[in-house]
């Protein structure tokens, strides 16, 4: 069994803490992804579990041992990078079996494995070529082989696709989650992409300035945010985030947007929110529709906005609106008719799927949401 279990983790550089009592237990076969901006911690993190990187305190567990000592060789684990890391004057697949040259393993062993890995990751017809003779896809297919003929317990990925263009990247993640599927072993991935991120986790770790802001399903962290900087990274486009105010209204409290209109709260949903209080307010762009195209919601409440700009997107259309003192996006699929800015229009946004964020501290007020409920 290949689960991670990390207890308290720090990293420091000096004066400087880059991860900060990193807690996550990951279980066996599961897929992670850790996903946040550029140093926030994640690859850090990545290389601690690898071995690449010395832990300042806490401890790393793989499977029954705690590895916080062992070098990299005996952790059982296999890294993909995103630079790929081939040898250029190797074939793939001299590449896909050269660690395990390296260990003095059996030439059939070799072998064996070598054509099971290029057979999974389509690569049987370019195990003679060298990586210049490769596509970038191609070539991290070998980078992904040459992890898999490890038979590891645990499979780390640093960044994989972010050399590839936008096409390539939406094929290789096809491809990672179907290898998924088929190896079934446990899978740690970093990217800043995510929309990788939502694809392929099991779970998601958002991670912010060496900390975890909330570990969930993909599910859950777009439709629960635990805090307004997730609901601004996980979506998109992202969820609109607008500075507002809570408001005596006659069936309890009520959300007023300056200049703009004022949304009743469900005192089941967002407990212990009273009047007078400055908060944010979430709205995704796809809970919000002109009145005329809207599908079913839950909870529908109307109000008026201003149609500032239209960018047509072919099966779907993102309309910027100004709604009061706030800037809003709507994101409105399969548009039956043509869009183009215009004033007050009519619009619906769905009460059930609102959020509130503390104005100061940025977590989350729901109690729940519908989607949960």
């Amino acid at each position: 069994m290949a689960e991670v279990s990390l207890r308290q983790v720090v990293k420091r550089y000096g004066g400087f803490q880059a991860v900060h009592d990193f807690d996550l237990d990951i279980a066996h076969e599961e897929f992670v992804v850790f996903v946040g901006p550029s140093g926030c911690g994640k690859s850090t993190t990545l290389r601690m579990i690898a071995g690449l990187e010395d832990i300042s305190g806490g401890e790393i567990q793989i499977g029954d041992r705690v590895v916080n000592d062992l070098p990299p060789r005996e952790r059982n684990i296999s890294m993909v990078f995103q630079n790929y890391a081939l040898y250029p004057h190797m074939t793939v697949r001299q590449n896909q079996g050269f660690g395990l040259r390296m260990a003095g393993r059996p030439k059939d062993e070799i072998e064996k494995k070598v054509n099971r890995a290029s057979g999974l990751l389509g690569l049987k017809d370019f195990l003679s070529r060298r990586p210049a003779a490769l596509s970038g896809g191609q070539r991290q297919r070998v980078a992904m082989g040459r992890a898999i003929v490890r038979d590891p317990d645990v499979f780390l990925f640093d960044e994989p696709l972010s050399n590839l263009d936008a096409k390539l990247r939406g094929q290789m993640r096809t491809e990672i989650k179907k290898l998924h599927e088929k190896v079934r072993t446990t899978v740690i991935y970093v990217t800043h992409d995510q929309v990788e991120a939502m694809t392929l986790a099991d779970r998601i770790v958002v991670m912010r300035d060496g900390r975890i802001e909330q570990v969930g399903t993909p599910d859950e962290v777009f439709h629960a945010p635990a805090s307004r900087f997730v609901a601004g990274f996980i979506g998109s486009p992202p969820m609109n985030l607008i500075d507002a105010r809570t408001v005596a209204s006659d069936d309890g409290v009520a959300v007023s947007v300056p200049g703009g209109p004022t949304l009743p709260l469900d005192q089941s949903v967002f407990d212990h929110v009273g009047p007078d209080r400055p908060v944010t307010l979430g709205l995704r762009p796809e809970s919000i529709a002109p009145e005329r195209m809207a599908g079913p919601m839950k909870t529908p409440f109307s109000f008026s906005a201003d149609i500032t700009l239209v960018e047509p997107l072919g099966g779907e259309a993102l309309l910027f609106l100004q709604m009061g003192q706030a800037e809003v996006t709507a994101r409105v699929f399969r548009p039956s008719t043509r869009l183009v800015p215009e004033k007050s229009v009519p619009f619906l946004t769905d009460l059930a799927e609102m959020h509130l964020f503390d104005a100061d501290t940025g977590v989350r007020l729901n109690a729940k949401t519908a989607h949960e409920s």
